[in-house]
C-alpha cells in the first residue's frame, strides 16, 4: 500500500450516488489508511475546484476527486495551470464516469475507493484542446446536440442506458457539417454528423469498439461519423482494429495521430470530457504521460 502524508479530497455537493455526506464519510474512512492527513473540500459552485489549483493556494501530496466527468475536468485544468506534479485520486460520482472506468475502478464510490488502497500510479496522456486540457475526448456534432436536448434532471436518469449509443438511434435527421481536419500533415474533408478524438477508451458509459485505443501511448484516435441511427449502433458494438477499420466500417473513419486541427463550415459548439464551454476551429495535441493518476490493479467486468 502506497502511502502519502497529506491529501485534499474534492466533491461538489452533487457528487456521488445518494447521500454525498454519507459517502464523504465512508470513502474517508478508506482514504485515511493511506493517507495521514486528509483535508475534506467541498466545493459551492462550478470553478471553484479550478482556482484553488491555480493560485495553489496549498500542497499535498495527492490531489482526489469524487465527482464526474465534467469535476474531474476542472480537477486536471487546475492541476496542470497551477503546475502541480502529484498523483490524483478520482472516485466516481457522476452519470457516467467514463474515465474511471479506464481506470478500471468500480461505479460505486465506496467500493472504487477500496481498490485505490491497492492501487498502481500510471502515467496519462492529455489532450490539449485549444486552451483546454482534457483526459477523456473532444466532441462534435450529434454529441452535442443530444446533450444539449436532455434536461439534467432526465440526464441523471439514463445513466448506464448508454447516451452515446442513445444520440446515435434517436438523432433520425441530424444536423451534418462540412469539416476540415489535419493530422500530422495529412488532410481530410467531407461532411459529418459528428466527430470525436478520443483519448479515452469510454464516451457516454460505453466503450469505443477499438482494440488498440490506449489513453497513455501518445496519440489521439479521430472518429468520422458519416451517417446517424441504426447503422452507427451496429458498428459501435463490434471490436475492430486501427489495421483494417476503414476497410471494415462503411459509416465510421478512423485516423490516429499526436498534432490535430478541425475547421467547420460553421462556428460549434465543443464537448470536452462533458463541459461544452469550447467552439470550433480546434487545435489539438498530444501531451504524453503527463498526469499521474491511481489506477486499480485488478480489471474489474464493466457493462460495456
Amino acid at each position: 500500500m502506497q502511502k502519502f502524508k497529506t491529501g485534499i479530497l474534492f466533491y461538489h455537493d452533487h457528487a456521488g450516488q445518494g447521500d454525498v455526506h454519507q459517502i464523504i464519510g465512508e470513502v474517508s474512512k478508506s482514504l485515511t489508511r493511506f493517507i495521514d492527513h486528509l483535508t475534506i473540500y467541498r466545493s459551492a459552485e462550478q470553478g471553484e475546484i479550478y482556482t484553488y489549483l491555480k493560485e495553489g493556494k496549498s500542497e499535498h501530496d495527492i490531489y482526489l476527486i469524487l465527482g464526474g466527468d465534467g469535476t474531474v475536468h476542472e480537477l486536471i485544468n487546475g492541476i496542470i495551470d497551477g503546475n502541480h506534479h502529484v498523483p490524483i485520486g478520482i472516485l466516481p460520482g457522476g452519470t457516467f464516469n467514463d474515465f474511471t472506468k479506464t481506470l478500471n475502478l468500480l461505479p460505486n464510490p465506496v467500493r472504487a475507493v477500496e481498490q485505490l488502497l491497492t492501487a498502481e500510479v500510471k502515467y496519462y496522456d492529455v489532450m490539449q484542446t485549444n486552451e483546454r486540457y482534457a483526459l477523456n475526448f473532444a466532441g462534435m456534432g450529434l454529441i452535442v446536440e443530444n446533450s444539449n436536448s436532455v434536461d439534467p434532471e432526465a440526464k441523471s436518469k439514463i445513466g448506464k442506458f448508454s447516451y452515446l449509443f442513445s444520440t446515435i438511434k434517436n438523432v433520425t435527421n441530424p444536423t451534418f457539417f462540412k469539416y476540415d481536419i489535419e493530422i500530422d500533415g495529412s488532410r481530410y474533408h467531407g461532411e459529418s454528423s459528428m466527430i470525436i478524438v478520443a483519448n479515452g477508451a469510454f464516451i457516454g458509459g460505453n466503450k469505443i469498439p477499438l482494440l488498440e485505443l490506449s489513453p497513455n501511448d501518445g496519440k489521439l484516435n479521430v472518429f468520422i461519423f458519416k451517417e446517424s441511427g441504426l447503422k452507427l449502433f451496429t458498428e459501435m458494438i463490434a471490436m475492430k482494429s486501427e489495421i483494417n477499420w476503414n476497410e471494415i466500417s462503411q459509416n465510421i473513419e478512423h485516423y490516429s495521430g499526436e498534432n490535430i486541427t478541425i475547421n467547420t463550415n460553421k462556428e460549434m459548439d465543443v464537448d470536452v470530457d462533458g463541459e461544452i464551454d469550447l467552439k470550433t476551429p480546434l487545435s489539438i495535441k498530444v501531451i504524453p504521460r503527463k498526469l499521474k493518476i491511481l489506477t486499480a490493479t485488478d480489471r474489474v467486468v464493466i457493462n460495456e
